[in-house]
C-alpha cells in the first residue's frame, strides 16, 4: 500500500533559475522533464530521478526511479497523451490516467490498479510545508481502502506535498543532503 501511495505522489525537479516556492505559472501541474528531486515522506525520504525512455506496447514512457533512504527502489512509467498524463503499471499491464488538465473541481476518477478513487478539490489551494507557503495549488484527494490523502501540485514544478487528516505527511525538499 505504501508503494501505491507514493506512486501517485510523483514529483518533478525545478528548472534552472526557478524559485523553489513559486513554480512556473506557464508550466504544467505534471511536468515530465525531471532531473532529480528529494521528497520527504513521513520519517524517511527518497530521491526521484529520470532514468530513460522505455517502450511498452508501442507507447513511449519516461522511466523514473525512486531510491529510498533505506536503499529500496520503486519505478514509475509515465507518458503524456494529448495533455493527459498516463501511468503504466507493469504488474497489472494496465495504463491509468494520472491527471487530465480538462478535469474541473469535483471531477472524480478511479485507479483500479491501486483500488483508489481520486477527486479534484481545486486549482487555487494553499498549503504550507516546512520550506514554503504555497498558493495556487492543484489539490487532489486520493481515497484508498484504509487511508485518504490530499496531494498538492505546483504549476511548473509538480508534486510538492501530501496531507493525511489535515496534517502534512510529505513535502518536496530544497535540502539535498542525505
Amino acid at each position: 500500500m505504501f508503494f501505491a501511495l507514493i506512486m501517485f505522489g510523483v514529483a518533478y525537479s525545478q528548472n534552472e533559475g526557478q524559485d523553489f516556492c513559486k513554480g512556473d505559472t506557464e508550466g504544467s501541474y505534471f511536468p515530465l522533464q525531471i532531473k532529480k528531486k528529494k521528497l520527504l515522506w513521513s520519517d524517511t525520504y527518497y530521491f526521484e530521478t529520470f532514468e530513460k525512455d522505455t517502450v511498452v506496447n508501442g507507447n513511449n514512457y519516461l522511466k523514473f526511479k525512486q531510491v529510498w533512504k533505506n536503499g529500496d527502489t520503486d519505478v514509475l512509467l509515465l507518458r503524456e497523451r494529448r495533455g493527459t498524463v498516463m501511468q503504466y503499471y507493469p504488474e497489472s499491464k494496465k495504463e491509468v490516467i494520472r491527471f487530465d488538465p480538462s478535469f474541473r473541481p469535483g471531477h472524480t476518477w478511479k485507479n483500479e490498479t491501486q483500488d483508489a478513487t481520486y477527486k479534484v478539490i481545486g486549482y487555487n489551494e494553499k498549503f504550507e510545508t516546512p520550506f514554503c507557503k504555497y498558493e495556487g495549488l492543484l489539490a487532489i484527494r486520493a481515497e484508498y481502502p484504509t487511508v485518504t490523502y490530499v496531494f498538492y501540485y505546483l504549476k511548473g514544478y509538480g508534486y510538492i506535498a501530501a496531507a493525511r487528516d489535515g496534517k502534512i505527511i510529505s513535502a518536496a525538499s530544497p535540502n539535498w543532503k542525505e
